[in-house]
């Protein structure tokens, strides 16, 4: 699909909030509603937009997230379709990746404790063994998911967004509230009357304990999965392994990355890695200028990075 600049903006719009409505948009985009909906309906089709999504503290409900690696052996096409179909429908995992580089799959576990953890990897261990090769395993303490100026070919100033994070603050949550959350994971913008049929409530109530989910931080934002094959782009996710963890320079690294608008998320991790950045580039040249640029700048505490590119996301909700 050829993209315009109208298409840009609205992707970069529907990635400020995705849940937007038409008639906002059409003011900003500067088109009728009627326009937009069509656009939309196309970026969808086209599968440029992959899913509208919905991003949400972990921590306030109770869990977090772990990220698995896998290298395969002895493995066919088949084979790594069998694995992809098994993790798909595990309702625990909510990332679930094709990768190209070191590692062939990733995926995220979402787990309120390590035995729950330690359940799904037997599993797959049991049935999948005699495919992986090795694994590499990091937990997300911290994860901030930053606005995507490079659509509108805007430089993004500093900003600090955190996301979800393990302290593991509770909220107090009933059965609707999971509800309205698990929809709203599923499509950032399902609308309240769909939700509200679904669940047997007044279209005003789900929109009022909509607004109480966002106002305690349960949901954070409303952004786009994006699908960079379809723009001409390259995933990449980087590992960034440091030398010198000074919270001065680190702070430093960290609003550097904020600063440079094709980093569009940032984990801290406790693993084999400490940060990961992920980088939506136009071309490889402009992936390794940048990270010839953040090297150089912080060679000082930056001891080694590795890299893999997301080829494929199979699966997306921080709430399956």
């Amino acid at each position: 699909m050829k993209l315009d600049k109208k298409d840009w903006k609205i992707l970069y719009e529907l990635d400020r909030n995705s849940r937007q409505t038409y008639s906002q948009l059409a003011k900003k985009i500067q088109l009728s509603q009627e326009a937009v909906r069509y656009r939309i309906n196309q970026l969808t089709k086209n599968k440029v937009i992959q899913k509208f999504f919905t991003v949400i503290d972990s921590s306030k409900l109770g869990f977090a997230y772990y990220k698995i690696l896998l290298k395969l052996h002895n493995s066919d096409e088949r084979k790594i379709q069998s694995l992809i179909d098994y993790l798909y429908k595990d309702k625990n995992i909510c990332w679930l990746v094709s990768l190209d580089g070191n590692y062939d799959i990733g995926f995220v576990v979402k787990a309120g404790d390590i035995l729950a953890l330690n359940n799904v990897l037997e599993e797959l261990n049991k049935k999948f063994s005699s495919i992986i090769n090795k694994r590499a395993f990091s937990i997300n303490m911290l994860g901030e998911y930053l606005s995507r100026d490079y659509l509108i070919n805007n430089k993004r100033l500093s900003e600090s967004k955190l996301s979800y994070s393990v302290k593991f603050e509770k909220a107090d949550l009933d059965e609707t509230d999971i509800k309205i959350i698990k929809s709203l994971t599923e499509d950032a913008r399902e609308t309240a009357v769909n939700i509200s049929a679904k669940l047997g409530l007044s279209a005003d109530t789900i929109l009022q304990r909509k607004r109480k989910l966002e106002k305690i931080g349960v949901i954070k934002n409303y952004i786009v999965v994006l699908n960079h094959s379809a723009l001409n782009q390259i995933h990449y996710k980087v590992f960034i392994y440091l030398n010198n963890f000074s919270p001065e320079k680190i702070s430093e690294f960290l609003d550097y990355c904020r600063n440079e608008s094709r980093i569009v998320y940032i984990i801290k991790a406790l693993g084999d890695w400490n940060y990961e950045l992920d980088i939506e580039a136009e071309n490889i040249e402009q992936y390794r200028k940048i990270m010839m640029e953040i090297t150089n700048s912080f060679s000082n505490i930056i001891k080694d990075y590795n890299s893999v590119i997301v080829r494929k996301i199979h699966k997306y909700n921080l709430y399956p």
